[in-house]
């Protein structure tokens, strides 16, 4: 009862401020009536899920995408715009988040608006994204740089031989090939074969969505890659762009449209002068282009009423991206997003015990790590699961540990180009022994048990103790089946069919029934609203669980290095093996897709 009156108090304060920013709003938009509204937003790389809270606000300038998918929610539904520009270069996004940008760009296209995107150089999952808008325009002396997808793998046990390093490790599953970069010269068979179809599946689907946006066929696409890189006047010539236009040019071209032309425009001259084509051309309505960042500083919104007694559920959604490491944690050389159990756990606990939570979303954008980790984050989505319909976004990535927590949900959604599966385990070490002797460093050793061999770096593991590490590998291995066959509903025959490791793409997985829908962050928001029964304006809310302070934010700035890869690599794999022996890791990172 003691809320009401607050609430009501509250809620007036609201009108009236409302009130105040509609007028002046409108105010703006009736002296600017004989205008065409345009709007143009700024898509910006390395953009994270959702919106930084706390010390790490202060670091996070660009927009996210929970952010600027509200931000086009409110765009696509104002009748008065009449389009919107779409700026954007060397985004580099993973292909799920893409097609997630993608929808966002149809969601405005449905809502009534022009799109035009404006690049000045384009890549492949760029060009992907720039396909969705009415018209795609880059800048004179602009490239194309549409190759074809390509999978490197490197394979550095020669290079480790000579540096004198033991790497040991055990591979449950043919496909399992996450360490073979450092146990072999070459790739197997399996790997081979996995990476060749996983190649086929996305190049089909990236070669579908660019024959269906442009309008071009199969072969004219063909004859396109093949001629890569491509300047601005073979793509227009082929069709791939609509017209070569500097970006400060941009409003002039959608004023004048097909009467365009590059050129400085005339000094003034006398009306009597003009000629018939110059006076319709000046006489064609003036359009106003805002930054979204500043129309929608002055948009009022929507009014949302605050209940008097008790909120209505809201859909939670929680970003799951990065590595799978234990507790305190760092990974060398990699992102710094990891998922922490001790940071998710109570998270997930807080959700579950809240009656404002109505449904969970979980983005999960990860390739895996610690399975030890992955289990006990498995545990904890279970849990939220007995008390919240959970849905599981698998994004650009969901494998191995990545998968292992998504299977816990009670339901698995991704793009048709997202990667996932891998249900695999790994596990071993790596020992020094040559490097330490080539360094003139001599070692002693005292152990009880040979098993002792485990901790050292010295010394490679034996024999006996490597065959109780594949032991050891094999249970974990049917412990992972085992989650995956009683949440799929899959016999266990035919799931170690489809496991073993092996990568699939989002399409594949789903015809595996290893995911349950196909489709994107929006679908999967929408199905747990129905699984929830909430209502259309049940609310989208965002709960971090990473916990930042000023020293971990300078440990992570200063943990970039300028290493190769493959040493790079080891770090990396060197310091997962040390704090956890078990890996559930797929046997590829992203930007190995990237093209």
């Amino acid at each position: 009862m003691l809320r009401a009156p607050f609430a009501l108090i509250w809620n007036f304060l609201k009108i009236l401020l409302h009130g105040i920013k509609l007028f002046f709003f409108w105010l703006g938009h009736i002296l600017t009536r004989k205008k065409r509204k345009w709007i143009r937003v700024k898509l910006t790389p390395r953009q994270a899920f959702g919106p930084a809270v706390g010390l790490a606000a202060y670091f996070q300038d660009k927009r996210s995408f929970l952010e600027l998918r509200e931000d086009i929610q409110i765009l696509a539904d104002d009748p008065r715009i009449e389009g919107v520009i779409v700026t954007a270069d060397s985004l580099a996004t993973g292909p799920a988040r893409t097609a997630d940008l993608r929808a966002l760009i149809d969601q405005l296209r449905t809502g009534g608006k022009s799109i035009v995107f404006h690049t000045h150089s384009i890549t492949g999952r760029d060009y992907e994204l720039a396909c969705a808008a009415d018209h795609v325009l880059m800048t004179p002396g602009g490239r194309l740089y549409l190759f074809g997808q390509r999978f490197d793998q490197y394979f550095a046990a020669p290079l480790l031989e000579r540096l004198g390093v033991a790497a040991q490790f055990v591979h449950i599953g043919p496909f399992k090939a996450a360490a073979h970069r450092f146990i072999k010269a070459e790739g197997t068979p399996p790997l081979r074969l996995m990476m060749g179809q996983l190649l086929d599946s996305l190049s089909t689907i990236r070669e579908e969505t660019l024959i269906k946006s442009r309008s071009l066929s199969a072969l004219s696409l063909e004859d396109t890659f093949s001629r890569m890189p491509l300047d601005d006047r073979q793509a227009l010539v082929r069709n791939l762009i609509d017209a070569r236009i500097q970006r400060p040019l941009v409003d002039r071209w959608i004023k004048e449209g097909a009467d365009f032309q590059d050129t400085i425009p005339p000094r003034a001259i006398d009306p009597a002068e003009e000629s018939e084509e110059e006076k319709l051309r000046n006489d064609a309505p003036n359009i106003a282009v805002t930054t979204a960042k500043d129309y929608l500083s002055s948009h009022p919104g929507s009014f949302h009423w605050t209940p008097l007694f008790r909120r209505p559920p809201s859909i939670v959604t929680m970003d799951l991206s990065g590595m799978i490491v234990m507790p305190d944690m760092e990974i060398p050389g990699q992102s710094a997003a990891t998922i922490d159990p001790q940071e998710v756990l109570p998270v997930l606990l807080s959700l579950a015990r809240d009656r404002r939570v109505g449904a969970v979303v979980l983005h999960i954008n990860s390739p895996g790590g610690s399975a030890l980790a992955s289990e006990l984050l498995w545990d904890g989505i279970r849990r939220l699961r007995r008390q919240k319909p959970t849905i599981a976004y698998c994004s650009d990535v969901a494998a191995s540990g990545g998968y292992y927590m998504a299977v816990a949900a009670d339901r698995i959604i991704c793009q048709p180009n997202s990667i996932t599966g891998s249900i695999g385990v790994i596990a071993g070490k790596f020992a020094f022994p040559g490097a330490l002797e080539k360094l003139g460093i001599a070692n002693e050793s005292f152990q009880r048990h040979e098993t002792g061999l485990f901790e050292s770096l010295a010394e490679p593991l034996s024999e006996k103790v490597l065959d109780n590490l594949r032991y050891d590998a094999r249970s974990f291995y049917r412990q992972f089946l085992r989650r995956v066959g009683e949440a799929r509903q899959l016999p266990r025959r035919r799931l170690h069919r489809y496991a073993r490791g092996r990568v699939y793409s989002g399409v594949d997985a789903h015809r595996r029934h290893l995911v349950d829908h196909l489709g994107g962050f929006d679908d999967a928001v929408e199905l747990a609203r129905t699984m929830a029964e909430l209502p259309d304006s049940a609310e989208l809310s965002y709960r971090p669980h990473r916990k930042v302070n000023f020293p971990a934010l300078l440990r992570k700035s200063a943990a970039t290095t300028l290493l190769p890869e493959p040493i790079n690599e080891l770090r990396f794999l060197h310091a997962l093996a040390k704090h956890d022996p078990m890996l559930a890791l797929m046997p590829f990172r992203l930007q190995d897709l990237e093209t």
